[in-house]
Order: C-alpha cells, then sequence, then structure tokens
C-alpha cells in the first residue's frame, strides 16, 4: 500500500516552504492561547525565511520533512545537537527541537511515521536518546510524546515572545544505541 506521504530531508531550498508551513502550524497550534502581540512576536523572532534557511544549513541540525503526494509541506522535524540539561542521562543525546504535523494530518499516521523516521535519523547518527521540550499546557503533544515512549524528566526554560516560561523537559532512550 503506497503511503498518502514521503519523508525526506529538508534543504536550504526549502527554506521559503519552511518558514510559510512553520508558520501557519505554529499559529494553529498556539494562535488562541497567547495574547496577540507576545504571539506575533515570537513569529517574527522565531519563524523567517533567513532564519530557516540558516536552520537548514547549520551542520548541527537535520530537518526531516513530511510531503503529501502533491509536494506540500505536511509535518516536519528538527534534530540539533548541542549540550543537554543535567537531567538527560545519555552518553550521546541530540534534542528534537521542533516537530509539527499539520492538523488535516492529525490521527492520520503521520505523525508517527515521522517520529519513527527521526528517531531512527537519530540512532543512526549515533545517538543514544532525544531529548525536547513541550508546552506543559499542550497536552496532544505531551500525550503524543508519552505515547512514543518519551519520559518527562523535569521542567525547562523557554523564552516565548520575550517572557520566560517553564517547559516539561522529556527523554526518550533510543532502544539498541550504543
Amino acid at each position: 500500500m503506497e503511503l498518502p506521504w514521503t519523508i525526506r530531508d529538508a534543504a536550504v531550498a526549502d527554506a521559503a516552504d519552511f518558514t510559510r508551513f512553520a508558520r501557519e502550524i505554529f499559529l494553529a497550534t498556539y494562535g488562541d492561547t497567547y495574547e496577540p502581540a507576545r504571539l506575533a512576536r515570537h513569529v517574527r523572532e522565531r519563524f523567517g525565511e533567513a532564519l530557516q534557511r540558516a536552520d537548514l544549513a547549520d551542520p548541527a541540525r537535520q530537518t526531516l520533512v513530511a510531503l503529501d503526494r502533491g509536494g506540500a509541506w505536511s509535518g516536519f522535524a528538527v534534530l540539533r545537537r548541542h549540550a543537554a540539561p543535567p537531567e538527560v542521562a545519555a552518553r550521546a543525546p541530540v534534542e528534537l527541537e521542533r516537530f509539527y504535523v499539520g492538523t488535516a494530518w492529525h490521527g492520520q499516521g503521520l505523525a508517527r511515521a515521522l517520529m519513527d523516521a527521526t528517531v531512527a535519523r537519530a540512532a543512526l547518527t549515533g545517538h543514544d536518546a532525544i531529548w525536547l521540550s513541550v508546552w506543559k499546557h499542550n497536552a496532544r503533544a505531551r500525550r503524543f510524546y508519552e505515547k512514543c515512549g518519551f519520559v518527562a524528566v523535569g521542567e525547562v526554560p523557554f523564552v516565548f515572545g520575550g517572557e520566560a516560561e517553564l517547559d516539561t523537559l522529556m527523554v526518550l532512550t533510543i532502544a539498541g544505541a550504543v
């Protein structure tokens, strides 16, 4: 059976599509949650095309993109190699910096397929754990990460629209990693 999506590595040439999709999905996810000025500031600071181009060119980041049959962005995951918080007890952890799936794809299996591809990529590149921070009030995302095997291990600060808040820190140990 042919899947209604493909998952591939994103390239610098994808920066405009990445920016457009990232803004849309972020606003769809959090648009009703934050006051408009704070939300607009966060989007402006985190989702400009130049920023996405730099992220895609950054050798410390690996971005996987899910595309529908027509080639439209349906989801993405960004792995980022950098220092993990002390609560992450692993030899070679990597951060799942961003993970989004378009709302039209919720419940269709794409999120799990993208997560499986992300975990496989992390393992292939020598990582033994994946850590992430998730907004503690995003119950849907927390449940999904728990279904995927992530475990809450603490809290970490996250600056959103110029204001610090605490996110839940979650970790997934990659089975069979050496």
